[in-house]
């Protein structure tokens, strides 16, 4: 057995879905990972995952950012453009929710139901199915005009797993339901940000700080339709920083924002409230 060496852990590029919903506040999508994955076991977090190779080659409807800050990995629009499908293939694989429209040069057909969007994710989760089939086979296409780009976070040094992962958000369909895989997800709830931030604050709930830190820039907003607003009208990403004391993550504007640090952690955050 080799000793582990940070440094070696290569970087994959990821992506997650802050899903939301008006019920009737509004209320994000938590899900408890289990235990023993390798990565935030026993976390909370929001349906994501890593790139595959497969998802390079995937088309979609809507436009793709690409002009992201910090060091750029992805190089072509056709990178830039698999994290969008990568959120969309885990938000279906890990919370059941398929953001995709029907393929407008194919034929006309029927919704898939409740009843089939389940089985398929059930295949999908089993390995016996590709999202790549799935789309193709039921003339779908990934709607990248439903997730909004709102952060970009890279794993910081000394994990098992290191990801650069570009968080978006979304809107919840009202005519689909969420759950959890009951794989590597095994637990999920409909939260409040002030809920989910007083379970952190009594230990009840183990959340990273990056999405922590998402979390705390909802606890401003009403309904998601104000989120979606603000979201419209922010382009800019701003870098966090670290309070090297309390460890809390900063934007600018905020106390002690000029004395914090950046080899903490890194990110970059567009989602947040607008100044009055």
């Amino acid at each position: 057995m080799t000793d582990f060496d940070p440094a070696m852990v290569p970087i994959r590029a990821a992506a997650t879905v802050l899903l939301i919903a008006d019920r009737p506040e509004l209320k994000i999508l938590m899900m408890r990972r289990h235990a023993k994955t390798l990565f935030a076991g026993g976390m909370w977090v929001f349906p994501g995952g890593a790139v595959d190779p497969a998802d390079v080659t995937v088309a979609v409807s809507g436009e793709v950012e690409l002009d992201y800050p910090g060091p750029i990995t992805a190089q072509t629009p056709e990178d830039h453009r698999s994290y969008y499908v990568a959120a969309i293939r885990e938000c279906f694989e890990e919370a059941g929710i398929l953001l995709t429209l029907p393929d407008p040069s194919g034929p006309a057909s029927a919704p898939l139901t409740q009843a089939q969007q389940a089985d398929l994710r059930d295949q999908l989760n089993a390995g016996t199915l590709s999202f790549n089939t799935l789309l193709s086979d039921y003339q779908l296409i990934p709607n990248a005009a439903l997730i909004k780009p709102v952060a970009r976070w890279i794993t910081p040094l000394g994990s098992p797993k290191r990801f650069d992962a570009r968080f978006f958000l979304a809107k919840h369909p009202t005519d689909q339901d969420a759950s959890h895989d009951q794989g590597e997800l095994i637990d999920s709830e409909w939260l409040t940000p002030t809920e989910i931030l007083t379970r952190f604050d009594a230990g009840s709930m183990a959340i990273m700080t990056p999405t922590l830190r998402m979390i705390q820039n909802l606890q401003a907003f009403d309904t998601a339709d104000a989120v979606l607003a603000a979201m419209d009208q922010i382009q800019d990403y701003h870098q966090v920083l670290v309070d090297p004391e309390t460890r809390a993550l900063l934007l600018p504007g905020e106390q002690g924002y000029d004395a914090a640090v950046d080899h903490i952690e890194t990110g970059w955050v567009r989602l947040r409230t607008l100044p009055h």
